[in-house]
């Protein structure tokens, strides 16, 4: 197969497909970034790469990966020596170390918005802009700064893909903290590309994530000993738990609600499936309760619940917890149904990816006579086909969540950013946007998979990552209202 696209082996190419990567030095992140972005036997376009890097220090590595490479480097200044760019790359990990006010980087977005107006007419058709950057936790209030830059500059080139470089694997030990704050050893890798689906450069849509934004209520403190990232890799499942197209692992729930519950609490869990969250908050001498609205899934949660509360292995607690699975649609929840509850942790349906045709995983699950998707229910949110009629459906779900919880308390969402068409749909970015209406947003936490093949998508024709880390999204629901 030959290369149109740039200038690597299969052996180099595949690594980079992945949404994650470990961090080690900007002189590597540089280096993988221009060569994979950048082709160099091109005559008819040289390898002519613009950067900008809002920590001075990092001029000289960028220079050093260019002399390496054979790259031609531009610069802000050099705009009007430019004839055609193959990448552009912006590092502004560095650019809100200090605190800073929402109007403070509301003008440095519309100073980078104005330098991307002035490289789009520049970059080569179907090249690409790549941008590292990091969230901001700034007096109490968490600035989801990357989401919304992207979704602005995704109104007028196509978001392609994101990925995260995880820093380290160090965590909190035990440290005790004002409120829930992973620590910040990751930053988002954003790549955008000019290409037909290309919006009109002749404006953004600007978007604002800081309309709702809270600082945290000081309501007691928390021992974090948490990591913005961590890679789990589940035990295999069970032969009832594999019946479930979408199970998350009992692992995962185990990391939040020892961090955001004590034993006795109430954790609740909306869409339940096979009741992973339950079994594990009864493992840890938690009241398990949830929703499922399949039966046939309902039951099987249940059943689990019951084996778990009838073993021998079972601990004993000062008070022996309880659960209780209802056979309901979430959005039929009542105040009534549940005691009120200390923490929600859930993982909706990612919008209706589990119908779509072709997919390996599906296929294999056809060949087993597993069942493909959660249900044939047309109220189904996983069967609703419009993702801005899926997002409408699922905001109000949480929205009557939240009245069941108790004020100060938690919600963690597991959730993920969706391709679909050769289109990228942020459903985390936009269920977090929305949800800041009734309840403060946390610092984000990543669940990263190391344990599945990658698929060569795009391969030597364009960059399209496999998407193997899953939002961990946290909120608190104010002390008042």
């Amino acid at each position: 197969m030959k290369n149109r696209f740039n200038n690597l082996t299969s052996k180099e190419w595949l690594p980079f497909q992945k949404s994650w990567f470990k961090y080690t030095d900007d002189y590597t992140l540089y280096r993988d970034n221009i060569r994979f972005f950048v082709k160099f036997d091109l005559k008819e376009l040289p390898p002519t790469v613009f950067y900008y890097c809002s920590n001075p220090n990092n001029h000289q590595t960028i220079h050093a990966v260019a002399q390496k490479t054979k790259a031609v480097l531009y610069s802000e200044s050099d705009l009007d020596k430019i004839d055609q760019l193959q990448f552009a790359l912006f590092d502004l990990r560095d650019a809100f170390i200090d605190d800073i006010s929402t109007a403070s980087y509301m003008e440095f977005k519309n100073r980078m918005l104005a330098l991307i107006y002035k490289i789009k007419p520049l970059l080569a058709h179907r090249r690409f802009i790549g941008i590292f950057m990091n969230q901001s936790f700034q007096q109490g209030a968490y600035y989801p700064f990357c989401w919304d830059l992207a979704k602005t500059i995704a109104s007028t080139f196509s978001l392609k893909d994101e990925k995260i470089g995880c820093v380290d694997e160090e965590s909190f030990t035990g440290q005790e903290l004002p409120q829930f704050q992973t620590m910040n050893n990751m930053f988002y890798a954003l790549y955008f590309r000019k290409d037909e689906n290309s919006g009109s450069a002749e404006s953004f849509s600007m978007f604002d994530y800081f309309t709702n934004n809270k600082s945290q209520p000081t309501n007691g403190k928390i021992t974090s000993q948490f990591p913005s990232w961590f890679i789990l890799k589940p035990p295999p499942r069970k032969k009832n738990e594999i019946l479930h197209p979408a199970k998350y692992p009992e692992d995962l729930v185990d990391k939040y609600v020892g961090i955001f519950t004590n034993e006795g609490d109430n954790v609740f869990d909306p869409m339940s499936g096979t009741g992973s969250t339950q079994l594990q908050a009864i493992r840890m001498g938690r009241n398990g309760y949830g929703i499922e609205l399949n039966e046939f899934f309902c039951n099987i949660a249940n059943e689990r619940c019951r084996e778990q509360l009838t073993s021998v292995l079972q601990p004993k607690y000062t008070n022996q917890p309880e659960f209780r699975i209802l056979n309901k649609d979430a959005r039929m929840v009542t105040q009534g149904d549940f005691p009120e509850i200390d923490y929600i942790i859930t993982s909706p349906p990612y919008w209706d990816m589990l119908n779509m045709k072709g997919a390996e995983y599906q296929a294999r699950r056809k060949e087993k006579g597993l069942q493909l998707n959660y249900s044939e229910d047309d109220t189904d949110l996983g069967n609703i086909d419009d993702y801005q009629r899926f997002l409408d459906d699922l905001v109000p779900i949480y929205f009557s969540l939240i009245e069941l919880l108790k004020p100060g308390k938690f919600m963690t969402i597991v959730v993920k950013n969706i391709k679909k068409k050769g289109k990228n749909y942020p459903l985390a970015w936009d269920l977090a946007e929305r949800l800041q209406e009734r309840v403060i947003l946390l610092p984000e936490s990543f669940w990263l998979q190391d344990d599945i093949s990658i698929a060569p998508y795009g391969y030597f024709n364009t960059y399209v990552s496999n998407t193997f880390h899953h939002y961990c999204l946290s909120f608190q629901k104010p002390l008042s209202t």
